[in-house]
């Protein structure tokens, strides 16, 4: 029997079959395309990788349906462009075969950005353009748009959608909420006209329903549309989900699914356009449903959903029809296959850390060399790259030492590729520092991604040994030819009087929470020492004071996640920046603020998370061991999962 049979159920909508109920929705990447719009090899790989992993539909992420006013930036397909290359059209041709040569249904999102682009943006300089003129925050005059402007953009979406059909998609999604051109519209917040296409909810609709006929009148009623909205803004003065499910309820005749998603990219951690890990999974489905309960097309829902359970009871349950989900594609796109297979243990859950934003130390900057790598899974975003890696010539004799995330994807990876693998681990555990997961109340996606590389690795034929403390005698008693060290690393230790004695590093507290105070102090503001504060907050009720030495606190996190902690940060937390702690007492501590004062908080514990640091020493000694020896993971480098695991893989991969 099927265990999940709603998961599971096809469905035929004009005569295009959905073979299941789960689809890999639109996200936006930026190593897509080509200058002129062409979908690069890199970007066909990804995609269809989406589609080799058993879901129903793939959609192409945010294609802007012109490059001057509907663009905010220049890493999108291109459908509409003039006299398109050969190549070009070759290339559309080769993506949409790469979907639906798995079985699923090849989609592509068309996009306007309205009112929020900027001229510099846009290729002739112009203004953008909108509901209604103004002159916004920035200095940036927003042009009102008269109806042959609103005709021209009817027009122009018609032009991509005809485009993507005749280029081999069955559907293409029109992008109406986020706070795009579609849903500026819609929404009271941003169209205060007076005349007919403002004011009530059936003269703000006008201008989408002008573009959805357009495009019924140029493509006929055979191409599938699935038009997305935001079931609510989520803002004050915004679209409210009363008035969102009226209007599909209003266009339900013109297009063919309706996908619910909520909230303005522009606000997006506060208004749930995309999820933190601190939000409830499948956190629009609220939205879904009261959709759901007024229309009688399909009711697409999205939103943080990453587990097979989760989607079946959101369908079972009668709240929606299809379950979209984004950034699980990035973490597991094998996630239908390993669920159809009984596998589900295996799958790699998506933990919302915000992959795809910048460090919050400084709004203004974008680390490219980690945007869109996925935290959970080293080979998304490098499809193309690991097809060229070098084959296996020899099988080894692998030792990986070291059981936590990295060693463990070492040794999957490199028992994977063939090798007879041997993983030492110290503890009487795998999984390292993220034994931690099992106590803290905000880390479950992470407590399973940890749960399901040790089913991995178990299946994968590796020989595990626990409970041994290796040394250089223990490594040459097992001969092998190539070791990988991933031993971790060791919490730095500061040198403030009174810290041996009287505090104890942010994790001991999840070790011994019986013994944590009700009044707690937290010496250092990283992600550790705050991630640990919120926890004792919301779990035990603890008073937290954090003390942090730089300006800011959290500064190693990315910019959304920054936002998520922020928005979810418990009242009874508070954080003084610019402070450095002078003495640890068994009572408290006393700090130092920037004009040399002193002064002193009581507290129960006292906790430190100041860092952490490389084991040296003993990597070095364990480095003679063995010639062929790597080293991965925090014992080079203290740095976060994705780091790990990154090296864990092509550590193995090195091994040929």
């Amino acid at each position: 029997m099927i265990k999940y049979p709603n998961m599971f159920k096809p469905m035929t909508i004009k005569g295009v079959t959905f073979k299941n109920r789960v689809m890999a929705s639109p996200m936006t990447t930026d190593r897509t395309v080509w200058a002129d719009g062409t979908p690069t090899q890199e970007c066909i790989n990804g995609y269809e990788n989406r589609a080799r992993g058993g879901v129903a539909a793939v959609t192409i992420t945010e294609t802007f349906i012109d490059f001057d006013r509907a663009a905010r930036h220049d890493h999108s397909i291109d459908f509409v462009k003039d006299n398109p290359s050969v190549h070009k059209l070759e290339s559309l041709f080769v993506l949409s075969e790469a979907i639906k040569v798995h079985g699923a249904v090849a989609s592509v999102q068309f996009n306007h950005i309205g009112n929020v682009n900027h001229p510099d943006t846009i290729s002739s300089g112009r203004n953008p353009i909108g509901p209604v003129g103004y002159v916004r925050e920035d200095g940036v005059t927003v042009d009102e748009m008269d109806e042959e402007m609103m005709r021209e953009v009817a027009d122009t979406f018609a032009t991509a959608c005809a485009s993507a059909q005749a280029n081999g998609f069955d559907m293409v999604m029109l992008h109406g909420g986020h706070g795009w051109l579609l849903g500026q519209f819609l929404s009271p917040l941003t169209n205060t006209r007076t005349d007919e296409y403002g004011g009530s909810l059936e003269n703000r609709a006008k201008f989408p329903i002008m573009v959805l006929d357009r495009i019924r009148e140029v493509c006929g009623n055979n191409l599938l549309i699935e038009y997305r909205i935001s079931g609510a803004e989520r803002v004050p003065g915004g679209l409210e989900v009363e008035e969102c499910a009226q209007f599909v309820k209003m266009i339900q005749d013109k297009i063919d699914l309706v996908h619910v998603t909520s909230g303005l990219y522009h606000n997006h951690v506060v208004s749930k356009a995309f999820s933190s890990m601190f939000h409830p999974h499948g956190c629009n489905l609220d939205l879904a449903e009261a959709v759901k309960k007024v229309v009688d097309i399909p009711v697409v829902a999205v939103g943080g959903f990453n587990s097979p359970e989760q989607i079946e009871e959101a369908i079972a349950s009668g709240k929606c029809d299809f379950v979209a989900m984004g950034r699980q594609m990035l973490a597991d796109p094998q996630f239908v296959n390993k669920v159809a297979e009984g596998r589900e243990d295996e799958i790699a859950p998506c933990l919302r850390c915000s992959c795809f934003n910048p460090l919050a130390s400084d709004p203004n900057a974008r680390p490219h060399a980690e945007t869109f790598q996925c935290t959970v899974n080293p080979y998304s975003m490098r499809e193309l790259r690991m097809q060229w890696q070098p084959p296996v010539r020899r099988l080894q004799d692998v030792l990986v030492v070291g059981g936590g995330v990295g060693g463990m994807y070492a040794a999957i990876t490199a028992a994977e590729r063939g090798h007879n693998v041997t993983l030492l681990e110290k503890s009487d555990r795998l999984g390292g520092v993220l034994w931690y997961t099992d106590e803290d109340c905000h880390k479950e996606d992470m407590r399973r991604y940890r749960e399901s590389l040790i089913v991995r690795t178990r299946r994968a034929g590796v020989n595990i040994v626990t409970g041994v403390n290796v040394t250089k005698e223990v490594i040459e008693s097992y001969e092998p030819d190539a070791v990988i060290l991933a031993i971790g690393s060791e919490p730095v230790v500061p040198g403030i009087p009174g810290l041996k004695e009287n505090a104890h590093h942010a994790l001991w507290a999840y070790e011994n929470p019986e013994l944590v105070g009700k009044k707690v102090i937290m010496i250092g503001g990283g992600l550790i020492g705050v991630e640990c504060s919120m926890h004792l907050a919301d779990k035990y009720g603890c008073e937290v004071q954090v003390i942090e030495m730089l300006d800011d606190y959290a500064r190693d996190a990315y910019m959304s996640h920054r936002q998520a902690i922020d928005l979810f940060m418990p009242e009874t937390v508070n954080i003084t920046c610019g402070v450095a702690c002078t003495e640890v007492r068994p009572d408290g501590i006393s700090y130092k603020e920037k004009d040399g004062t002193i002064k002193s908080i009581e507290a129960d514990t006292v906790l430190f998370a100041i860092g952490m640091r490389a084991k040296t020493k003993e990597v070095e000694e364990l480095m003679t061991a063995c010639a062929n020896t790597r080293i991965i993971g925090d014992c080079k480098k203290p740095a976060k999962i994705m780091q790990a695991i990154r090296d864990g893989m092509f550590a193995a991969y090195d091994i040929v």
